[in-house]
């Protein structure tokens, strides 16, 4: 049997050093990053070579969410979130959204899309999860799930239901520590729904999560919690399939123990695939780790037989090489979840569609975030100066005389002509890209607010909990997400 890793690789190719890391260690597979990602053309090539030069089928596995989490920039449905499909709470769209990114992953020889998250939201700004949620009701979070799942596994693709037991209530990013998540029992009932959920759809994987959690486990943080996962996924949900770590890399996990305890406690706790995205050295150290720690009877027989059968039986089912051609991206369901998912959230002074006589011609600002200064943390379709000149070219054919500035995203030097540019136009629309977490988002919006004031409106492009920070004289609204047929539906709401 292979070992129990999917492992994070450097470039686009498969290089010698990334197959001899497979062969030596003989992970079950790997998990592809936007570090590895040109086209979806290259992705097929990649995983055909790397499973040719290996010498067998790997899961081959990515982060492919929709809206926020996407690693593809070119070739695929930039189809908006789970955020925009709660608000518009389709089930049949959900469906055909799980159907969509399917048959395109499928068509590349990717296996295991590590979606959908089933983590209900909490009240408050959650940094790690926001419009990555179907919403704050377990119901509709746990039929919107089920029917993705439906839809991605019925065109050959695993699914993920994670991150249990649930982190839509964190108040920190588990990427950068580890959030505490102090639930009553009703509460967390609430929160364990939609994977009751999952796990009746049959859903091949749950993902769980660098949460400590004290009404699951009062010390152990769900990954490495036995509590958590052999006793509430496995006995109490009664789930069968295949149970993964989210990446152990991350800083809930780096800042309290090293790589390779980690995995030795994940395994332990009763996962049967581990992550390790980043670094060679540490990926092999967690491999040394788990196989000394195999030799030495970290798992009784019984759990031993059991874990090999479900790695066997998921690498049979879905591990079979690409399935047909890419089909054509499906712009036009993309494009009727945006619209129903646009919200007005506030009516400022500013109502909402903007009107004007036909013989006015207003001074309209137009501020956009300079997203170059985050070009490494995004994906964006046409790379990541497109959107703004897409959103420049329509408004630029409006009746109106446009002004065109950028707001800083993560410097919080706001250029020294913004205020001026605010009190001089008749309208301002500020595009916002998540001012909560950016310092520069929150400091141009700070400069708006108070030299814009009416006359401001705020296009909340990665979170709705941006309201929060405008004035009651600022009108709002957002399409709980920012792909461009997101924005494109928001322009559309906006005149």
């Amino acid at each position: 049997m292979p070992s129990p890793f999917l492992f994070g690789f450097e470039g686009t190719t498969a290089s010698k050093a990334t197959v001899r890391l497979l062969r030596d260690t003989d992970a079950a597979g790997i998990l592809l990053l936007a570090r590895n990602i040109t086209s979806p053309k290259q992705v097929k090539g990649l995983v055909r070579d790397l499973e040719q030069k290996v010498g067998r089928r790997l899961i081959v596995s990515i982060d492919h969410e929709g809206g926020w989490v996407m690693r593809f920039s070119s070739g695929v449905t930039f189809l908006p979130g789970n955020g925009a499909l709660g608000r518009a709470g389709r089930e049949d769209w959900a469906e055909q959204a799980g159907a969509v990114m399917g048959r395109e992953l499928a068509a590349l020889g990717v296996n295991f899309n590590l979606a959908p998250v089933l983590d209900v939201l909490g009240p408050g700004y959650n940094p790690g999860i926001g419009i990555r949620s179907f919403g704050r009701f377990p119901e509709l979070v746990g039929r919107l799930g089920a029917a993705f799942i439906r839809g991605q596994e019925g065109h050959g693709v695993a699914a993920c239901a994670k991150h249990f037991p649930g982190k839509g209530a964190a108040k920190v990013d588990a990427h950068v520590d580890l959030p505490l998540i102090k639930l009553t029992p009703k509460e967390l009932e609430s929160h364990l729904a939609p994977f009751r959920c999952a796990v009746s759809a049959g859903v091949a994987s749950v993902m769980t999560s660098h949460v400590l959690m004290p009404a699951v486990d009062k010390l152990a943080p769900a990954t490495f919690s036995r509590k958590a996962v052999h006793g509430l996924l496995r006995r109490r949900l009664g789930y069968r399939g295949v149970i993964i770590s989210d990446d152990l890399c991350m800083g809930a996990v780096t800042k309290r123990m090293p790589v390779g305890e980690a995995a030795v406690s994940a395994l332990a706790a009763g996962h049967d695939l581990l992550i390790v995205a980043h670094g060679e050295a540490l990926m092999r150290e967690a491999h040394e780790a788990v196989g000394m720690a195999l030799e030495g009877g970290l798992l009784p027989p019984g759990e031993r037989r059991a874990l090999d059968a479900r790695l066997a039986g998921f690498l049979r089912r879905w591990a079979k090489g690409a399935k047909g051609s890419s089909p054509a991206p499906d712009a036009a369901l993309a494009r009727d979840i945006s619209t129903a998912a646009v919200e007005t959230l506030r009516i400022g002074r500013k109502t909402l569609p903007l009107r004007w006589p036909a013989w006015v011609r207003p001074k309209v600002l137009a501020v956009w975030p300079d997203l170059r200064e985050v070009r490494e943390r995004f994906a964006l379709e046409g790379g990541i100066e497109a959107p703004g000149r897409r959103v420049r070219a329509a408004l630029s054919r409006w009746p109106a005389k446009l002004s065109w500035a950028l707001s800083p995203v993560a410097s919080e030097k706001v250029p020294g002509g913004l205020a001026a540019a605010a009190k001089k136009a008749d309208l301002v629309i500020s595009f916002c890209f998540e001012a909560r977490r950016f310092p520069g988002q929150a400091a141009a919006l700070a400069v708006l607010r108070k030299a814009a004031g009416a006359k401001l409106v705020a296009v909340l492009l990665r979170s709705p909990e941006d309201l929060d920070l405008l004035g009651p004289e600022s009108s709002a609204l957002t399409a709980h997400g920012y792909r461009d047929c997101q924005v494109d539906a928001l322009l559309a709401a906006l005149r």
